[in-house]
């Protein structure tokens, strides 16, 4: 029988069995399967069958790869072909392709950090709650006293001196208290005699009206509710906002004025060693921590082979100033005169011209505000004079020029003034507030003096705890020998300097401060109605900075950062 016919007789029996297993179906037809065969029984010949066919089963299940090496190259290749050339194994081909390119494009990716999302699949380490960095620095305003005020104005009656009470006085007449028998030209026989001559006083009346101030911060209702389990926003802002108060008030006690600044003067000069070969033209605003004054009268200096020299005249209750220089064969007007830099000193070496940059303001900015009080460098340099402090109420030692580095002998001559100067009122401050480089200049000046003599004593097990560097924060009063607590502010721009009394030395004053906030009222915090999708905190405080003996204060300004050596100019 052919192998055609055995394969049909095959199937014919299969179908024929129904349902039955196929193993059964083997065993019990093998007989119909092998007919015609002459070799032995029919029977002999079923059972031999059916046991080689089995095992070729079996091998093919557990070892196909003996099943495929006994088939013949020719063979193989046959059935390959014929698989192959098979509709289904073509439609299995080609879903297997599509499938593998569907894995490769979407689900094959493999996870990193930033795959299959940017932001990985990764827990974020966010600490709570946010973490509050800035700076909260207010020294003066925690050490000035804040007293009761009422009203709308905080009023003194000041006597400001008697007779003898001041220093100096030279060449005085009514100094003299000595006199005779009979007082100016009285006798027995007059009566009542005369009496001595009368002593002299001088006062004036201090009015300083009190001043509104507020500060506002928001918060939305989405903010607040999302912030939940991470910050309460609005305590956050709460916080923040009586922080800014506090830090906004620091500042308008050293620089506030009602009255606007004036722009300051300035002359230029040549250095006589340096690069520049043109014709500069200068121009000078004053600035403080809320403006800038409208520029100065431009000024000019043709130059060949040479540096600038610009000096400025200083403007009273004026923080720093801002210096602008342009170049050209004539006055180029404001629009050309371009920013060089803020200083602090009065004297300022010009290397080099900037050919664009900012212009200075063709009018005062905002340094004043009718809403101010007047901060203590107005009040100590008598900026505030004659309009809002009286007339000629200033301290007893104010320079604004002072044209050197902070040194020793700088401090010497201001306590020197301050205690018998010209306009000396025994004054012995309590503290010297000055800005970071210049204290740390003084440090120096100290250090190489060649009048100072230091020994240093180190100990043998001392040598490995050497510590370098010096500083300095107390100056022993020369004359009063008080020991002055030296202070750096961070709000002080460079160039500027005070010397603080707290208190009058003289226990019979009725001055408990010199320097005192009068507050009507103070900080009041208001928590406003939500109408909107808003909480809303109010800060409000009413009062002023009160100044019972500006006198018994001294102001530096005009101290130089840095000394040049070449031509013996500042910078």
């Amino acid at each position: 029988m052919s192998v055609a016919e055995n394969t049909s007789v095959v199937k014919a029996v299969l179908a024929s069995e129904g349902n039955r297993p196929a193993a059964d179906v083997i065993s019990t037809r093998m007989s119909e399967l092998v007919k015609g065969r002459n070799v032995g029984s029919q029977d002999d010949q079923a059972a031999a069958a059916e046991k080689l066919f089995r095992k070729a089963i079996t091998t093919g299940a557990t070892d196909p790869g003996r099943v495929t090496k006994g088939l013949s190259p020719q063979f193989a290749g046959a059935l390959n072909m014929a698989v192959a050339a098979n509709p289904q194994a073509q439609a299995m081909n080609a879903w297997v392709s599509q499938l593998q390119s569907q894995l490769s494009s979407e689900l094959g990716k493999n996870i990193t950090l930033t795959s299959p999302l940017s932001s990985g699949l990764v827990p974020f380490d966010l600490v709570a709650p946010s973490r509050l960095i800035y700076p909260v620095y207010s020294p003066l305003r925690n050490k000035i006293a804040r007293t009761q005020g009422q009203g709308t104005s905080h009023r003194a009656k000041v006597i400001s001196s008697v007779s003898g009470a001041l220093p100096g006085q030279l060449g005085t007449p009514g100094n003299r208290i000595s006199i005779t028998e009979f007082p100016n030209g009285g006798s027995m026989s007059n009566w009542p005699n005369q009496l001595p001559s009368s002593g002299s006083q001088s006062g004036y009346d201090m009015n300083i009206p009190y001043k509104f101030f507020g500060l506002t911060e928001a918060v939305s209702w989405l903010a607040q509710f999302a912030g939940q389990g991470f910050e309460d926003a609005a305590g956050l802002a709460s916080l923040i906002l009586l922080q800014e108060a506090m830090l906004l008030e620091e500042r308008a006690i050293i620089g506030a004025t009602s009255v606007a600044l004036s722009a300051p003067t300035v002359s230029l000069a040549t250095v006589a060693s340096g690069s520049l070969t043109l014709t500069a033209w200068v121009r000078v605003t004053a600035v403080n921590y809320y403006g800038e004054t409208a520029a100065s009268a431009v000024q000019s200096k043709a130059l060949s082979g040479q540096n600038l020299l610009v000096t400025i005249t200083p403007t009273p209750g004026a923080l720093a100033y801002n210096v602008y220089v342009g170049q050209g064969a004539s006055d180029p007007g404001r629009t050309a005169t371009f920013f060089v830099g803020t200083v602090g000193g009065t004297n300022l070496t010009v290397s080099a011209v900037p050919g664009s940059g900012n212009v200075p303001p063709a009018a005062d900015t905002g340094t004043s505000a009718t809403t101010d009080y007047e901060g203590m460098l107005s009040v100590i340099s008598g900026h505030s004079a004659g309009t809002v402090y009286p007339s000629n109420v200033q301290g007893s030692y104010v320079n604004q020029a002072v044209g050197d580095t902070f040194k020793a002998s700088v401090i010497n001559t201001a306590l020197e003034a301050m205690w018998d100067g010209a306009n000396g009122i025994f004054a012995d401050p309590d503290e010297l507030w000055a800005e970071g480089t210049d204290v740390a200049n003084l440090a120096n000046d100290l250090a190489n003096a060649s009048t100072s003599n230091y020994r240093f004593l180190v100990n043998q097990g001392e040598v490995g705890g050497i510590q370098s560097g010096l500083a300095v924060d107390q100056f022993r009063n020369p004359i009063t020998r008080k020991v002055i607590d030296i202070r750096v502010h961070p709000y002080f721009p460079q160039g500027t300097a005070t010397l603080n009394s707290w208190k009058i030395p003289q226990p019979w004053s009725n001055v408990g401060n010199v320097w005192e906030n009068a507050m009507v009222q103070d900080y009041l915090s208001i928590s406003w109605p939500v109408v909107d999708v808003t909480f809303r905190y109010s800060l409000f405080w009413y009062g002023t900075l009160f100044c019972s003996a500006p006198q018994y204060n001294g102001l530096l300004q005009g101290i130089q950062k840095s000394t040049v050596s070449s031509g013996g100019s500042f910078s």
